[in-house]
């Protein structure tokens, strides 16, 4: 095959290009959480910015219908790139389970930016109790994500002995 050596070079360039950042999958706690706040649909629908969608806000494409056990395995892998803006954050290694999964709630809904922009100080204070407290009230979009950060905000606060394994 011609294209392998090409192909080989594109695996080496981005193994290079791409530091590694250490991410600790999120706990099934996390998951029902996101799964809760994201809802679930079975078949294709348009997201509230106009992206198609699948399952739990999946925006690539998938054979539809899925059953929600597929849309929650999908979610899990959805978020692995949102676990990894979250590891990061400064001290994140000593972020409980259950504050750094509603830090990766957050972080899937407002975007890694929005994650740096909002909890960089306070992580790097180590200020998580604080970060739990402000949840509720960060980013809510005019009051339209009340309930969202409210939930992610009660998350947070819930005790675990847990690391997040950043």
């Amino acid at each position: 095959m011609k294209s392998t050596p090409v192909i080989i070079a594109l695996c080496i360039a981005s193994a290079i290009a791409v530091p590694h950042v250490k991410r600790a999958a999120v706990n099934s706690g996390t998951l029902d959480l996101i799964g809760e706040l994201e809802g679930f649909r079975k078949n294709f629908y348009t997201d509230s910015v106009g992206h198609t969608a699948i399952g739990k806000r999946r925006l690539q494409q998938h054979p539809c219908p899925i059953t929600e056990a597929e849309g929650k395995k999908l979610l899990a892998h959805d978020l692995q790139t949102f676990e990894k803006c979250v590891c990061k954050l400064p001290n994140a290694k000593d972020l409980n389970a259950n504050e750094y999964g509603a830090l990766v709630s957050f972080t899937y809904n407002s975007g890694c930016g929005g994650a740096d922009k909002y909890w960089s100080t306070a992580m790097s204070e180590k200020n998580f109790e604080g970060i739990c407290q402000a949840l509720p009230t960060t980013n809510t979009l005019g009051g339209q994500l009340n309930s969202r950060r409210a939930k992610e905000g009660a998350f947070c606060a819930l005790p675990s002995n847990t690391t997040s394994g950043c």
